[in-house]
C-alpha cells in the first residue's frame, strides 16, 4: 500500500511538472513605420501598424498620409518575436510583391531603398 501511494504521488508530481506551458499567442505585431530611410526621422515613428497575427495581408499605406520608407519591430513595443513567428514586409499593398523582407527578430530596421515603401505586411508561423 505504501509503495503504491508513493508511486502514485511520484507519478502525479512528474505529470504536473511535465505539463506543457501554454503561453498566450499575440493578436498583433506592432511595426513602427518611419517616413525616412533608416528608421530615424525623429524621436518617434510616423505611425505604428498593428499587423494581425492571423496571416491576413495588412495594408500599411492606407493608415498613413506620409511615406512609409522604413519599418522595424521596436523592442520598446515588443521585446522579441515569439519563436517561430515571422513578419514579412512587402513593397506592394497586396502582399504579393517579389520585393519583400522576412523579419524574424525585433530591433532591426528594414527598408526597400529609395522610392520604394513598406506598403503591406503579413505574419506567418506561430505568433
Amino acid at each position: 500500500m505504501k509503495t503504491t501511494l508513493i508511486t502514485s504521488l511520484f507519478l502525479a508530481a512528474t505529470g504536473i511538472n511535465a505539463a506543457p506551458s501554454f503561453a498566450p499567442r499575440l493578436t498583433s505585431i506592432p511595426i513602427s513605420i518611419y517616413d525616412s530611410a533608416g528608421c530615424n526621422n525623429g524621436p518617434s515613428p510616423a505611425s505604428i501598424a498593428n499587423v494581425p497575427t492571423d496571416g491576413s495581408c495588412f495594408g500599411i499605406a492606407a493608415i498613413l498620409t506620409q511615406n512609409t520608407s522604413s519599418g522595424l519591430i521596436d523592442t520598446a513595443n515588443l521585446q522579441a518575436l515569439p519563436a517561430g513567428c515571422t513578419v514579412t514586409l512587402y513593397s506592394d499593398s497586396t502582399c504579393s510583391s517579389p520585393n519583400f523582407v522576412a523579419v524574424t527578430k525585433a530591433g532591426q530596421c528594414f527598408t526597400f531603398g529609395p522610392g520604394k515603401f513598406v506598403s503591406s505586411a503579413r505574419t506567418s508561423g506561430t505568433c
